[in-house]
């Protein structure tokens, strides 16, 4: 038996992130569990740079990564995304059973809010699926990607799920405003629905949006990914965690202002 690669190994610690994610948010643990998707993909992004280090992945690789990817930016912020209101009405029902009549039932489980908060996390959960498949046997792909990328939806999601319980989250300006939408965001279970059904049609569809995958480091060529680069750390050290959302939009609309760097020609 052959000892497992670098790579293989790293995406290992990737699904362990997913993993513990998935447990820590099922017991109402979102610090930790947020915290764990971002890991994760710092693994992910390891295993490929470990791969091209030595000399290129291997079919087994790619299988294992697309699995790992699966636990830790499909199931995990699912998980996440359902995790709020589950437990605020968890809460809700102890506090009556402790202080007075149930005006909250354990039958409300399964009112209508509770059931566009589990399809929510169904849809992160299909989307997800579907766009690794996808990704795995799409031949289009050159220097960018297809459609948002799997970590990066997995990303916003724990985002919001840090910011919702305030970690993380630096001061600038705008930042209690922008606090105050998300954590009333991740409280409404429709308008969740409707964010991961619109980010599930980026996640499947064919609009092309930069790598930032460098092929050398040189500013020619590299202008889009630098100054995504340049714009996130400005926004991390301004907003800390409320910077990803933000980075996010600068990133989906990326194709638009990249126009304005001509493509370097072909030799």
């Amino acid at each position: 038996m052959k000892l497992p690669r670098l790579p293989d190994l790293l995406t290992t610690a990737n699904l362990s992130c997913g993993v513990a994610s998935i447990l820590l948010a099922s017991q109402g643990r979102l610090t930790a569990a947020c915290a764990l998707v971002f890991v994760g993909a710092l693994f992910d992004v390891l295993d490929g740079l470990a791969a091209r280090a030595l000399g290129g992945g291997s079919e087994l690789g790619k299988q294992l990564d697309s699995l790992a990817d699966m636990v830790t930016f499909g199931l995990a912020p699912a998980f996440i995304s359902a995790i709020v209101p589950w437990k605020a009405l968890q809460f809700a029902i102890d506090a009556h059973r402790d202080f007075g009549p149930p005006s909250v039932r354990p039958g409300d489980l399964f009112a209508e809010p509770i059931w566009a908060t589990a399809s929510c996390a169904m849809v992160i959960a299909i989307a997800s699926m579907w766009r690794l498949a996808k990704f795995n046997i799409d031949t289009r792909r050159t220097t960018g990607f297809l459609g948002l990328a799997t970590p990066a939806n997995a990303l916003l999601w724990a985002s919001f799920g840090s910011i919702s319980w305030g970690i993380g989250v630096r001061y600038g300006p705008g930042a209690n405003e922008l606090q105050s939408h998300v954590g009333a965001f991740m409280a409404d279970p429709l308008q969740k629905l409707i964010m991961a059904t619109a980010l599930a049609g980026l996640m499947l569809s064919s609009i092309p949006l930069p790598s930032l995958k460098f092929k050398h480091f040189k500013w020619k060529g590299n202008e889009v990914i630098y100054l995504l680069l340049g714009i996130g750390a400005v926004l991390v050290l301004l907003y800390g965690i409320l910077a990803v959302p933000l980075i996010l939009i600068v990133y989906l609309l990326s194709p638009l202002w990249g126009r304005l760097f001509p493509r370097p020609t072909e030799n």
